[in-house]
């Protein structure tokens, strides 16, 4: 679009109210003007997307239908910290213009050409963006474009994650075609430049690039090319940052290449926050997984559909929070700032963990006697498929020993029923342990050496009447089995005592497992009335899934949950859940036996046809 042409709708009125007065600014996505609204009588933005083609192209006219959806997605991001989008207008061209509130003000892209800020404007700044990623993670969007100009400082401190004009709508056709990239390159995670689409990690690897310029005053992956810089990110481990003080472990660990290592959004908050107001910094977990990754295993359930690759090529298939306010950096007079896209050079931008159940009050099932499993070694074949009436989701709430065992009253969830609480007692479980091989399932345990906790050992529990076999720690041991009959899913629990892991099958899933997932978060908050974390969409096997990333109970006990729900292909559902007290080293272990566990976990993808998900782990 040329400059005379942009000149020439100054002054056109959109919508019958929004007058336009003056461009702002444009990008590789638009251009951002300012309007005024006749109707209530104030200044907003619009911006005019900029989508290739003719009018009456069809692929240009489904980019437009899906911008106009995701605009309208974006809109319900509710933040102080996120701009607030107040219409979306479809002209005769049939572009969706989208009315937003005009922040005044600069972005920290301007801020910083003047030089980097200290540590604790940093924490402030990339507190709020936190809590604005946060507000729409929870509503299932991906920003994918956080970067400085996309952030700005208006007055009385107050700070705007903007142009969420880009963002991608989790579980629904990107707006992007094949062969195109969304994103500014040095501030894109690297899981995207693999053929992956932008998960809730992947927005928080942006925050770290963002936090390390604002400290450093660039992105440590900025290069003179596109190609060089594409490499950075891919495999370049970026120089410590020397002016970052406290924040520089934060940024370390938000900048590990493999998504699930990053620190969460509640971890990343705690240290923002700390640094922020000067209070003392909380450590930062460490990730005890110490596997190497084999370059032949399947695709992580952190990858989520509709991804583009750059340069061209086909989707890839599914991959992989608050705020406080201070004055923007002092120097030249506030311009009018927006969601605009600013240059920047060069540009093109986890699995959760959950508590057990105690037993029912039935007496549970005998379990199968577990089998221990060498790298190579396969159990024994002969399935047993048993089928159960469908239904409906089960959700069970731990509680921690130095509170008293808590019967947990009766909650409804999909019509379904919420069982009791079992305890917590000191574990002793190791997540260390080789990768087992299998070729299918086995209806019953073959006979082999029992594996003892202390040899850090991972043993294989078939469970046949789920058609799935999940392996654990040697530590780990059954508390509770409930389900096939009376209509009820079938369900085993193994604990240590602090961490407990479920697996939990429907003869008919429930819904869809997003949908599962943003049950699962309402019923913890319905609950504790506290919960936060992240549900998306994803990929495990093949199969439809989805991962919840709760944590709850701040005000009494804080514990995390981590859910992933699976859709096979018989319209069956799997949920392998685990759940640990929030903050301790137990919520480590917890994490990584739920990684471990997954990537173990043999299934039976369908009952007829393919009797087991998984042939290599």
């Amino acid at each position: 679009m040329s400059a005379g042409g942009e000149h020439t709708r100054e002054g056109r009125l959109l919508g019958g109210r929004y007058r336009l007065t003056r461009r702002i600014g444009s990008g590789g996505m638009g251009t951002v003007w300012q309007a005024h609204d006749e109707l209530v009588d104030r200044d907003v933005a619009v911006k005019e997307p900029r989508l290739p083609g003719d009018p009456q192209d069809e692929h240009r006219q489904r980019a437009a239908h899906r911008l106009y959806r995701e605009a309208r997605a974006a809109a319900r991001v509710d933040h102080p910290a996120a701009v607030s989008i107040h219409d979306v207008v479809v002209e005769e061209d049939g572009l969706p213009w989208i009315v937003m509130e005009l922040v005044r003000g600069e972005s920290l892209h301007e801020v910083l050409r003047r030089g980097p800020v200290d540590a604790r404007e940093a924490a402030r700044i990339g507190l709020a963006v936190l809590g604005a990623l946060g507000a729409a993670h929870a509503v299932g969007i991906v920003h994918r474009d956080v970067k400085p100009a996309n952030v700005l400082l208006g007055p009385h401190g107050r700070v705007v994650l903007t142009d969420f004009g880009i963002a991608h709508v989790q579980g629904e056709e990107s707006l992007t075609m094949s062969g195109e990239f969304v994103g500014s390159l040095e501030f894109v995670a690297p899981e995207r430049m693999s053929g992956r689409s932008a998960g809730p990690p992947s927005d928080l690897w942006s925050l770290g690039v963002l936090l390390y310029a604002a400290v450093e005053g660039a992105s440590p992956f900025r290069r003179t090319t596109v190609e060089s810089t594409l490499a950075a990110v891919i495999a370049s481990e970026p120089p410590e940052p020397k002016q970052a003080g406290p924040l520089g472990p934060l940024i370390a660990r938000l900048l590990v290449k493999d998504a699930e290592q990053r620190p969460g959004a509640e971890e990343t908050e705690a240290v923002l926050e700390a640094v922020a107001e000067g209070w003392p910094v909380p450590a930062l977990a460490e990730d005890e997984m110490t596997e190497a990754q084999d370059a032949s295993r399947p695709a992580e359930s952190g990858d989520d559909s509709g991804t583009v690759r750059l340069g061209g090529g086909t989707p890839a298939r599914a991959a992989t929070a608050p705020t406080a306010p201070t004055a923007p950096t002092a120097g030249r007079e506030p311009e009018t700032a927006m969601a605009g896209p600013e240059s920047e050079a060069p540009a093109p931008a986890p699995a959760p963990e959950v508590p057990a159940a105690a037993p029912s009050p039935e007496a549970p099932a005998p379990a199968p006697e577990p089998v221990t499993v060498a790298a190579g070694q396969e159990p024994g074949a002969d399935t047993a498929a048993t089928s159960a009436a469908s239904a409906p989701l089960v959700l069970v709430r731990p509680v921690l020993r130095r509170r008293a065992v808590l019967a947990v009253a009766a909650a409804a969830l999909v019509g379904g029923t919420w069982f009791a609480a079992s305890r917590f007692a000191e574990p002793g479980e190791s997540v260390t342990g080789h990768t087992a091989t299998y070729e299918s399932a086995p209806a019953r345990a073959t006979p082999s050496a029992t594996a003892s906790a202390s040899t850090g050992a991972w043993v294989a529990h078939p469970e046949s009447d789920m058609d799935a076999v999940l392996s654990l720690p040697a530590a780990y041991k059954e508390s509770a089995r409930e389900g096939g009959t009376g209509g009820r899913p079938r369900l085993v629990v193994y604990d240590t005592g602090l961490v407990q892991v479920r697996l939990t099958e429907w003869d008919r899933a429930p819904g869809n497992p997003l949908d599962a997932a943003k049950k699962a978060f309402d019923t913890w908050n319905g609950a504790y009335h506290d919960a936060s974390g992240s549900q998306y969409r994803t990929a495990y096997q093949d199969l439809d899934a989805a991962v919840a990333d709760t944590a709850y109970g701040k005000r009494e006990t804080p514990a995390r949950v981590v859910q992933l729900f699976v859709v096979t292909e018989d319209d069956r559902m799997y949920e392998l859940r685990v759940d640990m007290p929030k903050g301790t080293p137990s919520e480590r272990k917890g994490m990584a036996v739920f990684k471990q566990a997954r990537d173990r976990l043999v299934i039976a993808k369908n009952r007829t046809t393919a009797p087991y998900a998984r042939t290599t782990p």
